[in-house]
């Protein structure tokens, strides 16, 4: 008789495990609360006609359903865990509160550039359970996988042959309790390292874990190495602040796994940024205008303000996740010499920035604060359009890449 799976959220995650599990024989059943799975709904007594369970990122711990899969006894995992056991080669892990996406498909590409087959997974938007079916699965296969918080608190069954954790900062407090929880989900990974498994962490994680007073074992922290990245090309994005942090890692990660630095400095030059990650849109009238959309916390929004040239003039706004809104504001408002705000957060925002910050101005929509910002900047030419909220996109946009999207065309049509 083959084995019953419930696979919980029918979005992304929940449809590529439905495709591994049905090609593993299960016999499969998705749970989604918006109609858009098998059931719609799962009480205690279902519970016992199912021999595994599978969850999407987006049930945290104290969701009811988790709450019945956890108590039964039975093999509970995320997507990627699950999909973990099917693949054949090597696993290497990459989290952090920032720059985890950009470190992701750097090493990925670096390790195409020694020769490997190699293919970026996990949250970065490209589900393992996709790449065990569609990717070339063997021994000698690298799958370069993105590791969210949500996702590594359900790791039981995820073997890692290495780990790179870039940083940590705060972020998701509105799913975490404190701090030291979202940290402690993190750090569950650190579980997942096999015997021989190399694992890299930057100086930030090692604060935490001194912090919590946790040791952190075999990892090596990695530092810049100036002497490595002198050598890359001038105009090299990874020279520059923050993502010289992310060479840094993957620089370590190379040194300790032995391959060949040629091939990591060649990567490193040929390699692009992602959209939406501080890019520059365009420059016009003394003005540059930068879209850093992908800053949804306030540890990005403030690298991206470090590296932007002043005077700035900043957009941010969104939807809050939790942490200390005071503290970002005193921070950013050294920084800027105009805020412009957005959405859910603008008032509060603007109560915490108006007594250090001698221009601040509120808007209800996105559209109306870019429009304001360009407005603004052109009587203080030159300078700096900085769209970096520090927030969620998920008031007005469906994610962060159609909040960039909007803000290109905004820019681009003035």
């Amino acid at each position: 008789m083959n084995k019953r799976i419930a696979i919980f959220g029918a979005g992304l995650s929940g449809q590529s495990a439905r495709r591994l599990a049905s090609a593993q024989a299960y016999e499969v059943t998705v749970f989604d609360e918006g109609g858009e799975g098998d059931r719609a709904s799962l009480d205690a007594s279902a519970i016992d006609q199912f021999d595994h369970f599978v969850f999407s990122p987006g049930f945290a711990a104290a969701h009811p359903w988790r709450v019945l899969a956890e108590a039964s006894g039975k093999p509970v995992q995320s997507e990627l865990s699950f999909a973990a056991g099917y693949w054949k080669g090597q696993i290497i892990g990459v989290t952090g509160t920032n720059g985890k996406s950009t470190l992701t498909r750097f090493l990925a590409g670096a390790l195409e550039r020694a020769g490997q087959k190699a293919v970026v997974a996990g949250n970065i938007g490209h589900p393992l359970s996709d790449v065990v079916l569609d990717f070339e699965n063997s021994e000698t296969s690298y799958a370069v996988c993105e590791i969210s918080s949500f996702q590594a608190e359900l790791a039981d069954g995820l073997e890692l042959d290495a780990l790179l954790w870039t940083n940590f900062a705060e972020d998701h407090l509105d799913r975490y309790e404190n701090m030291t929880e979202y940290f402690m989900a993190k750090a569950r990974l650190i579980e997942c390292l096999k015997n021989d498994a190399v694992c890299v962490i930057g100086p930030q994680v090692v604060h935490w874990f001194d912090l919590l007073h946790k040791p952190f074992g075999r990892a090596v922290v990695a530092f810049e190495d100036t002497a490595l990245t002198s050598q890359l090309k001038p105009d090299c994005v990874l020279r520059r602040l923050p993502y010289s942090e992310d060479f840094s890692l993957a620089a370590e990660y190379w040194w300790l796994t032995g391959k060949d630095e040629a091939s990591l400095l060649a990567a490193a030059d040929e390699f692009t940024l992602a959209p939406y990650r501080l890019d520059v849109v365009r420059e016009k009238g003394g003005i540059t205008y930068w879209n850093d959309s992908k800053s949804t916390n306030f540890h990005s929004a403030l690298a991206a303000l470090n590296a932007v040239p002043k005077p700035i003039v900043w957009i941010g706004g969104g939807r809050i996740k939790g942490g200390d809104l005071e503290a970002f504001a005193k921070e950013v408002s050294s920084q800027i010499h105009a805020a412009v705000l957005y959405g859910e957060v603008a008032q509060r925002m603007e109560q915490a920035l108006t007594t250090e910050v001698e221009i601040v101005q509120t808007y209800p929509c996105f559209e109306q604060a870019v429009r304001a910002a360009c407005e603004l900047a052109a009587t203080s030419a030159p300078c700096h359009v900085l769209l970096s909220p520090g927030f969620s996109s998920f008031d007005q946009f469906e994610s962060y890449e159609a909040r960039g999207k909007s803000f290109n065309s905004l820019v681009l049509g003035l």
